[in-house]
């Protein structure tokens, strides 16, 4: 009895490293594709109610940022020309530094067609402003 359980960790070890492996090596393949690419789009991140909006405008203040509300997204505002969620698998924008009020590039494929539109992320950088 403990050789066969002892196996079935063994294989769900093994399928556990597959998975994982397979996930870094796609990241990884990802960050070198866009390299030297240039941004889909730029624009300011917003985490409002556990989520992560890109918004982009002309004259957006930091006061606009702070102040972002659900009457924001749903009434479409004209502080901002575009807003949309960003769908993020969780690992995009770990480590980046970058929090809510934040300039950003984004690299994207798909847009999800729904107001708001829904951008699945694909890479997010903190734009300097002081460059």
């Amino acid at each position: 009895m403990k050789k066969i359980l002892t196996s079935k960790k063994v294989v769900f070890g093994g399928l556990l490293f597959l998975l994982i492996g397979t996930w870094v090596f796609s990241e990884m393949s990802n960050r070198f594709s866009m390299k030297g690419q240039e941004p889909t789009d730029e624009g300011y991140i917003v985490f409002h109610n556990g989520t992560k909006y890109f918004v982009k405008g002309e004259n957006i203040t930091a006061s606009d940022l702070e102040n972002f509300s659900d009457e924001d997204v749903t009434m479409f505002s004209k502080k901002f020309e575009e807003i949309a969620i960003l769908l993020d698998d969780g690992m995009k924008l770990l480590g980046t530094g970058i929090k809510s009020g934040d300039q950003v590039a984004i690299w994207y494929e798909e847009v999800l067609e729904s107001y708001p539109a829904q951008i699945k992320l694909m890479q997010i950088r903190k734009i300097d402003k002081n460059k």
